[in-house]
């Protein structure tokens, strides 16, 4: 049998932090998407690569440079969503960071002039033209490949958690889909998407490359979009399965609790305290019931199929992580995320806006006015 090569690991601080945040431009009197990130991009003069084009041209990604905390992922991220809001006011638009637009028509899209977006789309066709989608993705530093994936296999517990919590596309082309997250339904139909395959070590993870490689299903390890997946030029696991977070300061408040949920996890493990992996039927069901019903799922807790409420789950979470929680600087994050985020959860909160004006177009307007609230200097 042929030996699959090795992949090297990069060097990163343990549980250090890396965030992006995909973008809908919008135009402000249409309020559909605005495919003018051509010109945003030529007027991009912040120092470093935290401004990015996507496979649409009404699309833009945002990112962090290595953080030590979710304070700083949110200083970095407003620095940089202020200059971005400056540039899109002065070229007409507007932007929002839910996971999916309520009713722009996948069809209408035009893709951004790069090779690998005509890759995507080449191979993947419709799938890949299908991809009007908007996440939430969070590199955690990993000590070694081995290391990830320990972690990796750990956080598949959590993962209806963090979905359910950022569910925020309840609308596809002007439907309600009747789900909290149809984000994940469309990201899903990717060949190389969905929820990670069994990996048990990181050999098992280069023999998987390997195969996904020979067989021309992948073209590198990048190809492989899975909801959380190792990053190994990063040396990092990258959270994949949050839908984008409507505002900044939500956002960084799920990326404290994801940063609490990798310091308790990384705890156990130096405890010797390790949970078998999963079940393919467990972890596929909990994300059905975590896009279906979002906080008001009943998710799996074992591969007994013992049960849970979601919510109470996380509150149980948060009681146990106290004092990592005081100790990073969380306490106020995680209040908000009690008292505000899970309270009004946004696929609800666009719902109750549409049932009152009976329009998509406030529906966006709502969206995009919390997004640049988030951007005000006070």
């Amino acid at each position: 049998m042929t030996q699959s090569p090795s992949i090297p690991f990069g060097k990163s601080d343990l549980l250090s932090l890396g965030v992006e945040v995909e973008l809908q431009i919008i135009h402000p009197e249409t309020r559909n998407l605005h495919p003018i990130s051509p010109d945003i991009l030529q007027e991009w003069s912040l120092p470093g690569p935290h401004l990015k084009p996507e496979i649409f041209q009404s699309m833009l990604e945002i990112d962090t440079p290595i953080c030590k905390s979710a304070q700083e992922v949110e200083d970095e991220l407003l620095l940089t969503g202020r200059e971005l809001l400056r540039i899109c006011k002065k070229n007409g638009a507007r932007l929002a960071s839910n996971g999916t637009h309520p009713f722009a028509r996948w069809h209408n899209r035009i893709f951004y002039p790069a090779e690998r977006y005509q890759y995507l789309v080449e191979r993947n066709q419709h799938i890949a033209r299908r991809l009007m989608i908007y996440g939430l993705h969070v590199h955690l530093g990993m000590k070694s490949g081995e290391h990830c994936i320990e972690m990796m296999n750990e956080f598949l517990y959590y993962l209806p958690h963090l979905l359910a919590l950022s569910a925020s596309s309840p609308y596809w082309t002007g439907h309600d889909t009747g789900l909290c997250s149809s984000r994940i339904t469309v990201f899903e139909a990717h060949p190389s998407g969905g929820h990670p395959c069994r990996v048990e070590n990181w050999k098992d993870f280069e023999n998987i490359v390997y195969k996904l490689t020979k067989s021309n299903s992948i073209g590198s390890v990048k190809d492989i979009w899975w909801d959380m997946r190792p990053s190994p030029n990063y040396g990092t696991l990258e959270i994949r399965i949050c839908d984008g977070v409507p505002g900044i300061r939500r956002t960084s408040r799920l990326v404290a609790f994801i940063h609490l949920l990798a310091r308790h996890i990384q705890r156990r493990l130096e405890q010797g305290i390790r949970r078998p992996i999963p079940s393919d039927w467990m972890i596929r069901e909990n994300k059905w019931r975590a896009s279906r019903h979002g906080l008001d799922a009943e998710i799996l807790l074992d591969n007994d199929a013992n049960t849970k409420p979601v919510l109470q789950d996380i509150e149980d979470l948060l009681s146990e992580m106290k004092e990592d929680i005081s100790q990073l600087g969380y306490t106020e994050y995680m209040k908000d995320l009690l008292e505000i985020d899970i309270k009004n959860p946004s696929y609800q909160q666009q719902r109750d806006v549409f049932t009152k004006r009976e329009s998509f177009e406030d529906v966006v307007d709502f969206l995009c006015d919390g997004f640049e609230k988030d951007l005000e200097v006070v």
